[in-house]
């Protein structure tokens, strides 16, 4: 339980204020849809993931190193 408490950066603190405030207007408002929203919020703010998962947005860098110019530049003859 320790390991979902610890690192609370802005993002994670924005998703826990959001999924409290979707679920406070959704028990004012009696739209109880949007409580599946809060829910979704909340668990994401508690378990760190995003909608990709943890970390799914990400790209892998190219691991070749290509030279885009390589024949149409010379070298400079000083």
């Amino acid at each position: 339980m320790r390991k979902y408490l610890n690192n609370w950066d802005a993002v994670r603190i924005i998703r826990l204020l959001a999924g409290v405030g979707f679920g406070i207007y959704a028990v004012v408002s009696k739209e109880y849809l949007f409580l599946m929203l809060a829910g979704m919020f909340l668990l994401q703010s508690i378990f760190n993931v995003s909608c990709c998962g943890a970390g799914g947005c990400s790209t892998e860098p190219k691991k070749t190193k290509t030279q885009v110019y390589k024949d149409q530049i010379e070298q400079y003859k000083g």
